[in-house]
């Protein structure tokens, strides 16, 4: 995950530099409260927040799912389950790509004017 990141942070400040935000997708795998897995694909810009979900994961009952919720453009919120690791690993690719859009704007030869 850590190499795949890299790569796409690699990508965004080298060769992509028009890369825009919604363009950019999170990948993660999901675990349901039933123990189904799969996994799922957003778009970065639209997770909302990562919250507590009402039940633990049926391979560690110690553990609580958490709730990813993702903004679907009509003003509500798609919830996707996982497990407390899969979100850091959401967390942490969430500010890797904060650091690359940092990067590419302090490199950025742009003249922000203001009123």
């Amino acid at each position: 995950m850590k190499i795949f990141v890299g790569f796409i942070t690699l990508l965004f400040c080298c060769f992509v530099p028009h890369l825009a935000a919604e363009e950019y997708q999170v990948i993660f795998e999901t675990t349901e409260c039933s123990g189904q897995t799969g996994f799922a694909t957003v778009k970065i810009n639209t997770i909302y927040r990562i919250e507590s979900a009402d039940c633990a994961s049926p391979h560690n009952p110690k553990e609580k799912l958490k709730k990813l919720l993702v903004n679907d453009g009509s003003g509500s919120y798609i919830a996707y389950t996982l497990t407390q690791n899969e979100a850091q690993k959401v967390i942490a690719d969430m500010r890797e790509y904060m650091k690359a859009r940092l990067k590419l704007m302090e490199r950025s030869n742009a003249i922000i004017i203001g009123k």
